[in-house]
């Protein structure tokens, strides 16, 4: 599969989860159990795919997966504490958790936060302070979709693929010195 078609298929879930929810504009109550629902659905069947690969899944993936996966498991087990968890957070929650993913991937994985094995955790300590910076925009927006959390998302992203070829490059360098 050729990387830019991989690229654009890594988001779908929650690409699917965000156009389900708010395609009529803002969701009902039922709408966005329902998006939770078929979100949790294609994070697992994607994490299915992914997680046996070879390479490391992004993170950030992994963190919209998770994001996903718990609200539709608080759907299905009617745990509407987490819910309400999710709705007082509203778009920073995605971020939050992706902090987490972050914490936890860039001191306890040998990948760190960027999915590059082996190399300087400054390049997943640059991306993990880039993520905390983004959960003041994603609060400040509060509300705005594309502010609060696309653009923001859209950011990491892209900081993510730089942050890993630059850390793919200093693996190069130092196997050849």
């Amino acid at each position: 599969m050729s990387k830019w078609i991989f690229a654009l298929i890594q988001f779908f879930p929650l690409s699917t989860f965000a156009t389900f929810a708010f395609w009529y504009g803002a969701p009902s109550v039922e709408r966005w159990l329902e998006a939770f629902q078929i979100g949790a659905l294609l994070g697992l069947f994607q994490l299915a795919i992914l997680l046996p690969q070879k390479k490391p899944l992004n993170r950030l993936v992994l963190a919209g997966n998770i994001y996903l996966i718990f609200g539709g498991i608080a759907v299905f087990l009617q745990q509407w504490w987490y819910l309400e968890i999710y709705d007082s957070l509203r778009e920073s929650a995605i971020l939050a958790i992706m902090v987490v993913v972050g914490c936890i991937t860039t001191f306890t994985s040998s990948y760190g936060f960027i999915a590059v094995k082996d190399v300087s955790r400054k390049y997943s300590l640059w991306l993990l302070v880039a993520t905390l910076s983004m959960l003041p925009f994603s609060i400040v927006f509060e509300g705005n979709r594309l502010y609060a959390a696309v653009i923001p998302i859209i950011f990491l992203a892209i900081l993510h693929r730089f942050l890993s070829y630059v850390a793919k490059e200093d693996v190069l360098v130092q196997d050849v010195s």
